[in-house]
């Protein structure tokens, strides 16, 4: 009998609640064996030169740099690294943008521990994927159209809009395209049924969205 391979994983999440979570999850894991981690996504492309890393789960939101522009860095430098996804979002723009940079998963923040371990080992057998949960939560069955509740990516856009910035500066600050942007904004603005910058701020304010 051959013995199991073990997947050498490295963690980045600008949440160090969150990476001692997965500590603690994954060190009793026969499987699994973490390699390392850190809470600063701009030191992960030199940690991944020097550490033999066969997977990586990244954050989508994090400061300087996220886990999509993350991705297909890692992608470009280390395309034989794998790339899991534990993001709060469960919006289609997030998790597609995240499957056009290159990555091999996507579950969500608050998956279970086995679930965790069955993607994780998924993947590390150049397979996929992508949480069953996904397409309900993007999709909920008799869902009210016109009272759909902001995605955490669009109160993000919605914040700076707030703070009077453009779509270009929206873009820089989020690292997303200006077209996806602009997709954000018409979600925004159809979802609140509102018509204009001022109709939505008052709309944020009277649901204490920001």
């Amino acid at each position: 009998m051959y013995a199991q391979k073990i997947t050498r994983v490295y963690i980045v999440d600008d949440h160090q609640m969150v990476i001692d979570g997965l500590l603690s999850l994954l060190q009793s894991t026969d499987s699994v064996t973490v390699v390392g981690f850190t809470d600063r996504p701009l030191l992960v492309l030199d940690e991944l030169k020097r550490i033999p890393t066969d997977l990586l789960i990244t954050d989508i939101s994090m400061p300087l740099l996220n886990g999509i522009a993350l991705t297909r860095l890692v992608k470009a430098q280390f395309p034989n690294i794998k790339i899991m996804c534990l993001s709060m979002y469960a919006d289609t723009i997030s998790i597609n943008e995240m499957k056009d940079a290159g990555a091999d998963g996507y579950i969500f923040k608050n998956t279970g521990k086995q679930q965790l371990i069955d993607a994780l080992d998924c993947i590390a057998l150049n397979g996929t994927y992508f949480s069953e949960a996904l397409n309900n939560d993007i999709n909920p069955q008799n869902e009210d159209v016109t009272n759909e509740k902001l995605t955490s990516r669009e109160i993000e856009v919605l914040k700076l809009i707030e703070k009077e910035y453009n779509n270009k500066q929206i873009s820089n600050e989020l690292f997303i395209s200006q077209r996806t942007v602009e997709t954000h904004r018409k979600n925004i603005f159809r979802k609140t049924n509102t018509q204009n910058v001022i109709g939505l701020l008052k709309y944020a304010y009277n649901h204490h969205i920001i």
